[in-house]
């Protein structure tokens, strides 16, 4: 894990996300495929236990907890109560045995937070899933992952991230939209923000974190990795550069209609070397699995 060139460590954060997803996909589609309830530990650990075919990435995800780095919620069009968390670390939002997926009109929200073993790359995976049919709730979905693309299309070389979230901020007012991302780990005054960079993405491990990757003592890797982050919030002056990754990941509530659970896609923004931007999603095949056609 020393120095690999931008482009390499760029392709091992999508790489991870890829696999992410699609371990999700097969679970999630093998599970669906039976009659049997469906509790949020049941999908937790079907998923997990496909990633864990991959030997590229490490077998937990960084951000613990919850167990294994990965979180699963699920709702239903008139009990959203566990979307509407602030952060997925607490117990009582960990994935769950006696919460099951309604089928008809549940809302879920997945993640997941594998690790490139090479490079030490993230590729952080998550989305809202919607199987009712409530035109509110589908607008409010569309609205949601079409604002990270507008953040993307933004986000300019140069630009802070303070800059950039200050943007994303005006935008949600502009569609009646509050963003609820607060993280015990943002220490800016606010604790708000709408992503955090990809760690290493745009530099390299210093020496001393790379001998904490050698020691494979995944608690201290992880206090590595988390504590190398940059946040998205209206603080942080860190620009923008080529061959940069970030997160996109508000999560969005409509404050004048409490019955629009809260939604959110996590994406991740790749900057070129080139200066090419692109954004992660790896949402098609599951928008499609669960009939979120209107997605497209």
């Amino acid at each position: 894990m020393n120095s690999q060139p931008v482009e390499e460590k760029l392709t091992a954060c999508q790489k991870a996300r890829a696999i992410a997803a699609e371990a999700f996909y097969t679970s999630f589609t093998d599970l669906l495929k039976s009659e049997s309830l469906i509790s949020e530990v049941a999908l937790r650990d079907k998923w997990l236990a496909e990633m864990r075919k991959n030997p590229d990435i490490f077998p937990d995800g960084w951000y613990l907890p919850p167990p294994h780095g990965i979180g699963v919620l699920f709702g239903t069009e008139e009990n959203y109560q566990r979307m509407d968390y602030q952060s997925l670390r607490p117990k009582d939002l960990w994935p769950r045995g006696d919460i099951s997926l309604d089928r008809d009109t549940g809302i879920i929200y997945v993640y997941a937070s594998p690790v490139d073993r090479k490079t030490g790359m993230i590729g952080d995976f998550g989305m809202t899933i919607y199987f009712g049919q409530n035109l509110d709730i589908k607008d409010h979905l569309k609205r949601c992952l079409d604002l990270n693309w507008q953040v993307l299309d933004r986000s300019q070389v140069g630009m802070t991230f303070a800059d950039l979230t200050t943007f994303a901020n005006d935008l949600f007012i502009k569609f009646g939209l509050s963003n609820e991302v607060i993280s015990i780990t943002d220490k800016s005054s606010s604790g708000v923000n709408i992503g955090h960079t990809i760690p290493a993405s745009y530099e390299d491990w210093m020496t001393e974190e790379l001998a904490v990757f050698q020691s494979n003592d995944w608690q201290q890797i992880l206090k590595i990795i988390s504590n190398k982050r940059k946040f998205l919030n209206t603080v942080e002056p860190l620009p923008i550069k080529n061959g940069m990754a970030f997160t996109i990941e508000q999560r969005l509530t409509k404050p004048n209609n409490p019955s629009i659970p809260m939604s959110s896609f996590h994406t991740i923004a790749l900057i070129h070397q080139d200066g090419k931007k692109e954004l992660l999603t790896n949402f098609e095949q599951i928008f499609r699995l669960v009939g979120m056609d209107y997605m497209f």
